[in-house]
């Protein structure tokens, strides 16, 4: 025997084999197995093992056995669990290739209508999916498939990546083992979460189904901080900064990469704090409230006078400058930082 002796030989009215139109009393079984599990706690605790009921299966046969829908958990002979396995439990799904579904309570219905000797001992999902014929991939293995096809995509990042939090289905049915799966990116693997869908290739390569799934891409890397306090206008020099390790999933946006310049700080930056390219200027040619040379250039005539410059700006970029004698205003292309020049001007 492979459970303790004693169980009382309940049978409930209303309960048969044929458990797909109907899976009888619920109510009544639940009594059941409140009437088992306070009658035979003590046998229970002195046996070693449990049977854990799958949440998705194959069936492959007309009618269901243990061994399908279940694994041993404990301490429990294989010589023992292949008698076990065996059990049968009720017909099959009646189509090929169609799952169904099975609530915990209709599954412990189920199993309570069929082996009453062994239903105290099952561990039971939150629920049960079936398909006759096919394959099945479950959620563990959908992750080590998608785990193989992101991989590649690591290389990509800058710093040192790892996967976490995927968001998966919990099962997929196929409708023959010839089937096969794979993964599609839908966008660049990123620091952060990452969309890509899960593709079931029939044995031609047609894609016959497509699954969305994500997961979190940490992504860690020396990233540039500063080492004192930096105000707005300081120049970036090399002893301001300091590489500190982060995860970039956590920052906010794209790290300074250490390179051009040099640069001038357009925010205040706080000890230890990153540095992101968008914090950076370049140092301007021509600084606000300056004093140019406004030149005016025409095909006839070239004019010099003084200006005051409204902005900074650096070589080549238009800024506002006011004549500092008739106070008018023009915009002028930066040549050098005493010059600035109009051209076409009148």
């Amino acid at each position: 025997m492979f459970v303790p002796c004693g169980f009382a030989r309940l049978r409930v009215s209303g309960v048969g084999p044929s458990l797909w139109p109907g899976f009888g009393v619920l109510v009544a079984l639940i009594l059941v197995f409140s009437f088992l599990g306070s009658a035979h706690a003590g046998e229970m605790q002195n046996v070693p093992w449990r049977i854990r009921i799958l949440e998705a299966v194959v069936i492959r046969g007309p009618v269901v056995l243990l061994g399908e829908v279940a694994v041993p958990a404990g301490e429990i002979s294989p010589e023992d669990w292949a008698v076990l396995a065996q059990r049968e439990l009720w017909p099959a799904p009646p189509e090929n290739g169609r799952p169904v579904n099975m609530t915990r309570p209709r599954l412990q219905e189920a199993v309570m209508s069929t082996m009453q000797d062994l239903a105290p001992y099952c561990l039971f999902p939150g629920s049960m999916a079936l398909q006759r014929g096919g394959a099945v991939f479950t959620k563990e293995q959908i992750q080590q498939i998608a785990i193989k096809g992101l991989t590649p995509a690591l290389g990509q990042l800058e710093g040192e990546g790892a996967f976490k939090d995927f968001r998966l289905p919990n099962h997929i049915f196929l409708d023959h083992d010839r089937q096969t799966v794979s993964v599609e990116l839908t966008r660049r693997v990123g620091a952060g979460r990452t969309n890509f869908r899960l593709l079931v290739h029939e044995v031609d390569g047609q894609v016959v189904q497509k699954i969305s799934c994500s997961v979190f891409v940490d992504s860690w890397a020396e990233v540039p901080c500063a080492s004192e306090p930096l105000n707005r206008d300081d120049v970036l020099e090399p002893g301001k900064i300091t590489f500190v390790r982060m995860n970039l999933a956590s920052l906010r946006d794209a790290p300074w990469d250490g390179r051009g310049g040099p640069w001038r700080i357009l925010r205040p930056i706080g000890v230890q704090q990153v540095i992101y390219q968008t914090d950076l200027g370049n140092i301007p040619t021509v600084r606000k409230g300056s004093v140019v040379t406004l030149v005016y250039e025409s095909k006839s005539v070239r004019l010099l006078t003084k200006a005051e410059a409204m902005s900074d700006g650096a070589v080549g970029e238009n800024i506002l400058v006011r004549n500092m004698q008739s106070k008018k205003e023009f915009y002028g292309v930066i040549r050098d930082a005493s010059t600035v020049v109009i051209n076409g001007a009148p």
